[in-house]
């Protein structure tokens, strides 16, 4: 099975990790219910406040679906003044048969 590998790290600025991770609820609910989305999560670091999204999508149209999306853009605004940095890997990938 092929599918994309999103990793969105996100560095909040100094003490607003958790106004981060509540603007993410509606995001992270809404896109779960969305057509090619396999997998959305947003996991915290243990060494750090760095915040990291994991998406599976079945396909890059699908990928670009969520992206154009309003609950995906309502994030990005409300959370533009919280973000100090933010690094994105997309991937392609296949499922190792083990």
């Amino acid at each position: 099975m092929s599918f994309i590998v999103v990793l969105a790290k996100i560095t909040p600025k100094k003490g607003c990790r958790d106004t981060i991770v509540e603007i993410s609820q509606e995001l992270i609910e809404t896109t779960l219910s969305e057509e090619g989305n396999i997998d959305y999560q947003l996991l915290q670091s243990t060494d750090d406040d760095t915040l990291t999204f994991v998406e599976k999508w079945e396909s890059p149209e699908a990928l670009q679906k969520h992206m154009a999306s309003p609950h995906f853009q309502n994030f990005g605004g409300e959370s533009a003044d919280f973000v100090e940095n933010m690094e994105i890997q997309v991937l392609n990938a296949d499922e190792v048969k083990l």
